[in-house]
């Protein structure tokens, strides 16, 4: 007895109403059971380009490339972009600032490394992962906040203490194997990544030579440079707001870098600029790090023609609420931002305090730091802005922690 004996007025809708009842039988080979027909394609109701699409980037044929490179929600759609680059960022800041409330927002950054690098792994693997999007995958992993937590592992393995001990300190074994574990799982990829066409065949390989002339890999991480030496206006630009500020705070700072009388002492330089002048840190090694490492993600998905949108699946909603724990870091220490934001010396100069700094007004130098150049955007803090300055002088503080809570000091 049959499903329409028992239940004539009920459609089965369990199967397809027109097909052959063998279709899908591996162990029968004839046309008719593996070939779909004209009158089970027309089911499928592809009237639209966009159901087209969907259809065809089930399992892009690797020898077309006709509607270039299939979406892959899971590594590149934009909320799994944004979501890296706020974590990243925001990461990097709560380090610079305040380095004690960093926990959540590593942990969210290793959540967000770990789910790239494993699902590129197993799509290699499955044969269900494109070169561009291989590539992607990598670039986000690898954020500047990514690279400062392997430098500030590898020193706290030679005992070192480092402003990130609450992390990777004595006893943080976990922590720091967690981060090691995913530099050999970072370099396996590239290495798929960089292979030669005949060694292994991404998916959609025809689009590798079409849009890339299979340099994709290459392609990828050069094309930020590549766009700035193709324009002038912006690589002065760039070079000036580095360039000026270093060189006005070297200037200042030239007693207290050349005392012991060396030629060109690099690391010293670096430290006591750093020291003095905090923004010029935090303009160098987190804003310029991360605007090259967004705008080159960026250009090369504009310049591949890719088609990621955002949709309300799990994975996508999951990478934003990955972002919630560093806003609600940020969040807490925000108002104690405000006022060493405030005083810094080009915010000062734009609101004619130059003189009369908000907090400790007795110590401040009797010429404060002006710009020569304020189209370079990037100030100069208070050299002598002791209460903004880290830690006090300790000699862990390897850079800066500007809003960390500190013991008052005796007046």
């Amino acid at each position: 007895m049959s499903f329409g004996d028992v239940f004539p007025h009920v459609l089965p809708t369990f199967e397809f109403p027109d097909r052959d009842p063998c279709f899908g039988d591996p162990s029968n080979l004839s046309t008719v059971c593996q070939v779909a027909s004209q009158t089970m394609l027309d089911f499928l109701n592809i009237t639209t380009p966009e159901a087209y699409l969907n259809v065809y980037c089930l399992n892009p044929p690797d020898d077309s490339c006709g509607f270039g490179y299939c979406p892959n929600p899971d590594v590149a759609s934009p909320a799994v972009r944004y979501s890296m680059y706020f974590t990243s960022f925001v990461s990097a800041i709560l380090l610079f600032f305040s380095p004690n409330d960093v926990t959540s927002s590593f942990y969210a950054q290793l959540l967000n490394i770990y789910s790239l690098i494993i699902a590129a792994i197993f799509s290699i693997i499955g044969h269900n992962l494109t070169h561009l999007h291989c590539v992607i995958a990598l670039a986000l992993a690898a954020s500047p906040l990514t690279i400062y937590l392997v430098l500030y592992v590898l020193r706290s393995l030679f005992g070192k203490q480092t402003r990130l001990d609450v992390v990777f300190g004595p006893g943080h074994f976990l922590n720091r194997a967690l981060v090691l574990v995913g530099i050999p799982l970072w370099i396996a990829v590239l290495v798929f990544a960089a292979l030669p066409s005949a060694t292994y065949t991404f998916q959609q390989a025809a689009c590798d030579s079409l849009i890339a002339n299979n340099h994709v890999t290459i392609l990828f991480f050069t094309v930020f440079f590549i766009l700035f030496l193709r324009s002038g206006f912006l690589l002065i630009l760039m070079a000036l707001t580095l360039v000026i500020p270093w060189t006005i705070a070297i200037y200042r700072a030239r007693k207290s870098i050349w005392a012991k009388k060396r030629k060109f002492p690099l690391v010293r330089i670096w430290r006591k600029v750093t020291q003095r002048y905090p923004f010029i840190y935090f303009y160098t090694a987190i804003i310029i790090p991360h605007l090259i490492w967004i705008c080159n993600i960026e250009v090369s998905l504009i310049l591949r023609s890719t088609h990621e949108s955002f949709t309300a699946t799990y994975g996508q909603l999951l990478a934003i609420f990955v972002t919630v724990p560093p806003f609600i870091s940020l969040a807490m220490i925000a108002p104690r931002m405000g006022p060493w934001f405030i005083d810094l010396a080009w915010v000062r100069l734009l609101t004619c305090r130059r003189n009369r700094p908000l907090r400790n007004p007795g110590r401040e130098e009797s010429t404060p730091v002006a710009l020569s150049s304020l189209s370079s955007q990037v100030s100069l803090a208070d050299s002598t802005h002791k209460s903004t300055m880290p830690l006090g002088g300790d000699p862990y503080a390897d850079h800066m922690s500007l809003l960390s809570v500190q013991p008052k000091r005796a007046q």
